[in-house]
């Protein structure tokens, strides 16, 4: 069986705020891939059932599990590639939730309890509604059905965070590579010192303001090179996401990714849309 996730994004105004979107992944016994995954802003919560982790430092192994009902794990904002291997049975739903969204929905500090590459995610396990929406959810083959459980639930958990409006700001600020406002500037636009700022920042989402702003930039020049068709040249697309020099532009690369960015995009495959960026070393 080949690596085929099912895109889907919310139909919910709300959830469209805080979710880039969801996917649905089904596989069978002899199921088994390793790929790595590369640094992103969003925050990636993978829900499964009949499935067991094993989790070292960037390296996490998801196998299926018929004595393990449902079990959960997260990565949140990282620097480097995370090695992923799924082997077996598996049933998944992934949501990608977009910078600080998964705070809005019960992890306020989300950067503070979920620091590592990759964790067991169990902060809705006492909370009865998730259980609700595990069994509904996984009570059903039906992709239509699923969705519609999956955006009730976390409408029912959704708990907007007032006091997160200066950080949204500081992210929208951080995510202009092409004005590229120092962090300096921000956090005195905002009204923090620097290291209030920093610390906040790095409660919310895990990382610094600075580290951030490294994977967003990274990010704006994926895109660019995955969704522009005049965009073919390594000179182009480090220009257009505001990298110094060429050399600067490989040296992020080989920093984020573990290469320089021909061989990058010369070894990488795209899913749901070019939404999905992996490097396969097994498949």
């Amino acid at each position: 069986m080949s690596f085929e996730p099912i895109p889907f994004t919310p139909k919910s105004p709300e959830l469209q705020k805080h979710i880039s979107y969801f996917y649905f992944l089904s596989t069978d016994d002899n199921f088994d891939t390793s790929y790595y995954a590369f640094p992103h802003v969003n925050t990636v919560l993978n829900i499964h059932q009949r499935a067991n982790f094993e989790i070292k430092d960037y390296y996490t192994r998801v196998y299926g599990d018929t004595q393990t009902r449902y079990a959960a794990c997260v990565q949140g904002i990282r620097e480097y590639p995370l090695l992923a291997h799924l082997h077996g049975r598996l049933n998944k739903v992934t949501i990608l939730f977009r910078p600080l969204g998964i705070n809005q929905f019960g992890i306020e500090n989300f950067g503070a309890k979920y620091g590592q590459p990759s964790m067991v995610f169990n902060s809705w396990d006492t909370n009865p509604l998730y259980h609700d929406f595990l069994a509904a959810f996984y009570n059903t083959e039906s992709i239509t059905s699923r969705c519609e459980i999956l955006e009730t639930f976390l409408l029912k958990i959704y708990q907007p965070i007032a006091a997160h409006t200066a950080l949204f700001k500081a992210i929208e600020m951080l995510n202009d590579v092409e004005n590229d406002i120092s962090v300096d500037e921000i956090s005195t636009e905002l009204g923090y010192n620097i290291r209030t700022f920093n610390r906040v920042f790095k409660k919310a989402l895990g990382v610094s303001p600075v580290a951030y702003r490294k994977v967003a930039r990274f990010r704006h020049s994926l895109q660019n090179r995955m969704l522009s068709a005049s965009l073919k040249k390594l000179t182009d697309i480090a220009y257009q996401s505001n990298y110094y020099d060429q050399a600067y532009f490989n040296k992020i690369y080989r920093s984020l990714t573990g290469t320089n960015p021909q061989r990058f995009f010369d070894k990488i495959d795209s899913f749901a849309d070019d939404r999905l960026i992996f490097e396969f070393m097994t498949r």
